[in-house]
């Protein structure tokens, strides 16, 4: 067994700024890597059941346009006076 020592209580000497930003770097790759591929399989499950969804459907029937009403008329402009 080695004796404590400075460097084996308090850790070693610090990371050069180049090295942990190159490991911040990895890391969050990492991290947006297996995000990206979760929301992937995710999606693909959805659209299959949707499809599947929409296959044992029947087709919807087509809409009839309706006829449109003449806009009513309001009273207020008769009723306006002259200042």
């Amino acid at each position: 067994m080695t004796p404590p020592n400075k460097d084996s209580l308090f850790g070693s000497k610090r990371q050069a700024p180049t090295d942990k930003a190159n490991q911040l770097d990895s890391a969050v790759k990492e991290i947006l890597a297996s995000e990206h591929a979760i929301r992937e399989r995710k999606t693909a499950r959805l659209r299959e059941l949707r499809l599947e969804k929409e296959a044992l459907q029947s087709p919807p029937e087509p809409k009839t346009k309706s006829k449109r009403k003449a806009p009513k008329k309001s009273g207020t402009a008769e009723t306006e006076s002259d200042e």
